[in-house]
């Protein structure tokens, strides 16, 4: 939970600063998919959009960008091959919002 509590108050800071230009603030797609994997440890790709409240679409550009940064990462699932499973990375989000922060 304290990592939790770091990434939102990196999330803050990245936000009163406005720094979000690399797309990163909490109220882009990008953000409301970051927040929504925050509160889970892994989530399935078609749970995200609903979860996140952006479109599918959406959500599959964002994922492909997020995971190109290194702060989600995808693989299929092991009990069921067709389904994609995304992890985040919690240490390279806060390496990244901190590099975004001190532009």
């Amino acid at each position: 939970m304290a990592t939790y509590d770091a990434v939102l108050d990196s999330f803050e800071k990245l936000h009163e600063c406005g720094a979000g230009d690399g797309g990163l603030e909490l109220l882009s797609s990008k953000g409301k998919i970051l927040a929504a994997m925050l509160r889970h440890d892994r989530l399935s790709v078609k749970d995200i959009p609903h979860l996140a409240g952006v479109s599918f679409r959406t959500c599959f550009e964002q994922l492909r960008f997020l995971e190109m940064l290194g702060v989600v990462e995808k693989t299929n699932d092991p009990m069921d091959g067709r389904r994609a499973i995304v992890k985040l990375n919690r240490e390279k989000l806060s390496e990244t919002i901190e590099s975004a922060a001190q532009k």
